[in-house]
């Protein structure tokens, strides 16, 4: 009778945790989600503004030991194509590589998918260099969410202040 009963409870503990699945913020690596959370779109915008303050590739973004892009590669790649479409600037190619054939061919791998994405690679849009950017305030951050991310730098010579000029 209690086995019964304990085989009984799991049945009904096992039916309840089938339930509809619950909204994400981040659908990749495991698909597209049914559902998705309300705070997708504000999440979209601070990985926008990370993005755009780095403008970084790294090793992580390539299979080891080959000039090919990693599936994170390839997702990372195509926003900043995106956002290099609305916005322009150059992509970093940070490496720890010491062969300068594989970076040579990594570059051009990342040429290739920008100009296969519609960037004009006629002017330099990948170079070898560290990250760029300080990073973006929270204060910036929610001007660009106010102002439908219509991000304008402050002139140079601004005294170096941070700033946005919101025209």
């Amino acid at each position: 009778m209690k086995f019964v009963s304990v085989c009984l409870a799991a049945v009904v503990l096992l039916a309840g945790g089938c339930n509809s699945p619950s909204a994400r913020l981040n659908a990749p690596p495991h698909g597209k989600p049914d559902k998705t959370h309300e705070l997708q779109s504000l999440y979209t915008h601070m990985t926008d503004n990370a993005l755009l303050a780095d403008m970084t590739v790294t090793d992580i973004h390539f299979i080891p030991h080959r000039a090919m892009l990693s599936p994170l590669g390839e997702d990372r790649l195509r926003r900043l194509a995106s956002l290099m479409e609305t916005y322009g600037g150059e992509i970093r190619f940070n490496t720890a590589v010491e062969d300068e054939n594989l970076t040579a061919r990594r570059l051009d791998v990342v040429v290739d998918f920008l100009m296969d994405a519609g960037i004009d690679t006629a002017v330099e849009v990948v170079a070898v260099g560290m990250p760029g950017g300080r990073g973006v305030t929270a204060e910036e951050a929610i001007l660009i969410k106010r102002h439908q991310a219509t991000y304008q730098p402050c002139a140079a010579g601004d005294g170096g202040q941070s700033g946005m000029s919101l025209e």
